[in-house]
């Protein structure tokens, strides 16, 4: 039997969503089709909360992350990066990648990003012409207080900023355009609902007007360029929107979840992972189980939590999938064998889910030798 997912991401699928897979294939271009775009273009730009520009790109987080990157900035140019886990480094590496000079402003994978930390980094390196950060660190669960650096940034600069919300967009409080975010790049298969296959881009007015000055020969890649996206969109957009073939399966899909979010609410549902994030995060600390960080730092959809002690994390895995089929997951880095991440997100997870691993997490403590 496939085991029910309460992993970080991809996450549990809606009968909805599912039923929608199901179905037929559908050509990516025509009337019935650009329908079907335009449509779910318009429920991301209302998740986002912005009237800006909202590009589907098919492919990972990372790719959308890629294309942002090398769509926007230059070779040569400086960019604040915001470090405190793995995906807070992925960003990095994918800056540098694109010939992008960094800055860090790094703190401990236990802590927060420090706003203030950014304003003295913005007084360092007045080159600098953007800040990026990741909103959700999937690799602890920690909460960065993007309003806070948003506000930051934009008082004592004219950085553009950059947030990789793959996994923190419709999972905490995220506003695009009030906050002023200029380039928000998230991905259809964590809070969104949706399978995997769907990097997403939000681009500002600012941003784009960046993009828009990049000169003849920039970037250097075909796909990655977001100025062929929006060609596509202004030239062809009755009819094939878009430079590429479009998983429309995965479309669809997505289409049902972001009506399915909408409907129920992102508020009522961000409220529903509050709830069920305080029985789990309870639970654990009844168990012997430490919280990796508080749960005032932690997002509600990803709980990380420390093993008791002589404990490996396989060992809790393995046990809740053996004995209850269901999937979390371990730490990363050097956590791996110390602590355990357990996603509770999108439409399809329970209070039942939650109930059902508390059960578990109970029976693997009651079986462990007791300590004399």
């Amino acid at each position: 039997m496939v085991p029910r997912l309460l992993i970080p991401g991809p996450v549990e699928l809606e009968p909805e969503v599912l039923a929608v897979l199901s179905q037929p294939v559908q050509a990516h271009y025509g009337d019935a089709w650009v329908d079907v775009h335009n449509e779910t273009i318009d429920l991301l730009r209302t998740v986002y909360q912005t009237k800006g520009r909202v590009y589907m790109l098919p492919g990972s987080g990372s790719l959308a992350v890629d294309s942002a990157v090398h769509s926007t900035f230059l070779p040569g140019e400086t960019v604040i990066v915001g470090n405190n886990g793995w995906f807070g480094e992925r960003l990095t590496e994918i800056l540098r990648s694109n010939g992008v000079n960094t800055v860090a402003v790094q703190c401990d994978p236990r802590q927060p990003l420090d706003p203030d930390a950014f304003r003295l980094a913005l007084q360092d390196h007045p080159e600098a012409v953007a800040v990026a950060l990741v909103h959700l660190e999937t690799s602890t669960g920690v909460l960065n207080p993007i309003e806070a650096i948003a506000r930051t940034v934009h008082a004592n600069s004219n950085a553009l900023l950059m947030v990789d919300a793959v996994t923190g967009l419709a999972a905490s409080a995220l506003e695009t355009d009030a906050w002023g975010i200029d380039l928000c790049v998230s991905a259809s298969q964590k809070a969104l609902s949706a399978p995997p296959g769907l990097g997403i881009v939000a681009v500002s007015d600012r941003a784009w007007a960046k993009i828009a000055a990049r000169p003849e020969g920039t970037p250097r890649s075909w796909y990655l360029d977001l100025k062929r996206w929006q060609w596509y969109v202004e030239n062809w957009g009755d009819w094939h929107p878009f430079p590429v073939t479009m998983p429309t399966s995965i479309v669809l899909a997505l289409r049902a979840a972001l009506r399915s979010l909408l409907r129920e609410g992102i508020g009522a549902r961000q409220a529903r992972y509050q709830r069920m994030a305080a029985h789990l995060r309870g639970a654990l600390q009844e168990l012997g189980m430490p919280l990796f960080v508080p749960a005032s730092q932690m997002a509600p959809t990803i709980t990380a939590a420390f093993c008791p002690e002589g404990v490996r994390s396989a060992a809790i895995r393995d046990f809740l999938l053996r004995e209850k089929n269901l999937q979390i997951t371990v730490g990363f880095g050097p956590y791996k064998e110390q602590a355990i991440r357990i996603g509770h997100m999108g439409g399809a997870v329970t209070d039942d889910d939650i109930t059902q691993l508390v059960d578990g997490l109970r029976a693997f403590v009651a079986q462990l030798p007791v300590k004399g």
